[in-house]
């Protein structure tokens, strides 16, 4: 029954015209651009502010945790109201709120007396805001493209993503320069309520899949039942399950072994210059951008779930190697040595999280119903963020008892045996032999 349903939309699509779709991605794109570039600035230019006016490590610190909070209290409630309400009021709503409340601060700073408070107010209310956007823009990709354009339109989001983790803090150094604090605010918002009036004419309904039904009992409609039908659908689907250990994993083993290891080892131990560190650093979203650009000819020749799986072995034995020099060399290895090895091993590393996470999103976009959509991609980005900090935290810890060397590869033989282990157990072996491209 259901692939008569999915035959038959594709065949009402069939009549809708290509250039809908193309300027569908295209209003997507610029949409999406805009509202991450203003937040990306935004997060650069406060937090320099913070440090200069303050000259406070404590409050550039606390601007940080406010944009952690709001993705840990709301996550869950973003994914249930993506899915309850319309997603185009939604989407466009959050970022016409965004550019009216800082509009709104921009008056207030200049007619009353401004301190760094509103500022730790506008950090937690634009991230509050951009978590129902980012939820809710997420799960209405399938619904903006056909199913065969998913991979297109997740690698360009991932592209626009790593761009704005690039050059926002290059546009915000630039901005800081040259416009005060208050003229930015009133630039933000401005970009906001563009990116709002852009997103406003997306067609939110182009591959919308047939009403299912839904149950008539009132609990149906209670905000609990909801929440636990998003973790719900994720356990009782095998597919879904064996993407959530794969990612709980990778971002466990990822942060563990490299986040915290990696500018302890260059800056702590062979003191690096600051500007080949920055440089390393970048060659990460660099990477990203080019695996995110590779993915669809990568795809096409082979299934997403082998693809996750022979990348995650790759990268579990791939992470050993940012340990190697510690071995080979007795002293501090060349400067130039450290700046080529490590950014061609980020740059790397950028291309193996790409090429996970884009099938990964493609493979829940296409086989979770649109209606649950929002709640189980809110239940995944909540198990990620909730491992991150634990992972960070353990591996801070650890590098205090051993030598970093170690932590690097107990880290990467830790994931490899998880591997070897996961995909030789009846789970893995049912995800790997699924044909998920169908």
């Amino acid at each position: 029954m259901l692939n008569y349903q999915e035959e038959k939309i594709e065949n009402k699509l069939e009549h809708k015209s290509d250039r809908r779709e193309n300027l569908n991605l295209l209003l997507f794109l610029s949409g999406k651009t805009i509202s991450l570039f203003g937040s990306a600035i935004y997060a650069f230019v406060v937090g320099l502010y913070l440090l200069r006016s303050t000259s406070s490590a404590l409050s550039f610190a606390l601007n940080l945790a406010l944009y952690t909070l709001p993705v840990v209290l709301f996550n869950p409630i973003a994914g249930v109201i993506a899915d309850k309400f319309n997603k185009k009021i939604l989407v466009v709503g959050a970022d016409l709120i965004n550019g009216i409340f800082l509009f709104l601060i921009y008056l207030f700073i200049t007619n009353f007396t401004f301190n760094v408070y509103i500022l730790y107010f506008s950090t937690f209310v634009m991230t509050s805001l951009t978590v129902f956007f980012d939820i809710a823009l997420e799960s209405a990709k399938p619904a903006l493209v056909r199913k065969s354009a998913l991979v297109k339109i997740n690698s360009q989001a991932r592209v626009i993503e790593s761009l704005s983790h690039i050059l926002g803090p290059l546009m915000g150094g630039v901005i800081y320069g040259f416009i005060n604090l208050e003229g930015f605010i009133l630039i933000n918002a401005f970009s906001f309520m563009i990116s709002a009036l852009i997103e406003y004419f997306i067609d939110y309904q182009y591959n919308q899949q047939l009403a299912e039904g839904r149950g008539s009992s009132s609990e149906l409609d209670t905000f609990i039942f909801r929440l636990k039908e998003g973790f719900h659908y994720i356990f009782s689907s095998k597919s879904l399950k064996a993407l959530v250990y794969i990612f709980a994993a990778l971002n466990f083993f990822f942060n563990f072994t490299l986040i915290v290891p990696l500018p302890y080892l260059l800056n702590t131990i062979w003191k690096i210059d600051p500007g080949k560190y920055g440089i390393i650093q970048a060659a990460f979203p660099v990477g990203m951008i080019t695996g995110a650009l590779l993915t669809e000819k990568i795809m096409n020749k082979i299934s997403y779930n082998i693809l996750i799986k022979n990348i995650t072995f790759i990268s579990a034995v791939g992470a050993a190697a940012f340990a190697l020099p510690i071995f080979i060399f007795q002293n501090t290895p060349a400067s130039n040595f450290i700046l080529t090895y490590y950014s061609l091993l980020m740059f790397l590393s950028g291309i193996s999280v790409a090429w996970i996470d884009v099938p990964a999103n493609v493979i829940i976009q296409k086989i979770v119903p649109q209606k649950l959509l929002g709640r189980v991609l809110s239940v995944k980005m909540s198990i990620i963020k909730i491992i991150v900090p634990i992972s960070l935290l353990i591996s801070s810890f650890t590098i205090k008892l051993i030598d970093v060397k170690y932590v690097i590869f107990i880290g990467a033989a830790v994931f490899l045996s998880f591997n070897i282990i996961f995909f030789s157990s009846t789970t893995g072996k049912k995800f790997i032999q699924e044909k998920i491209n169908s």
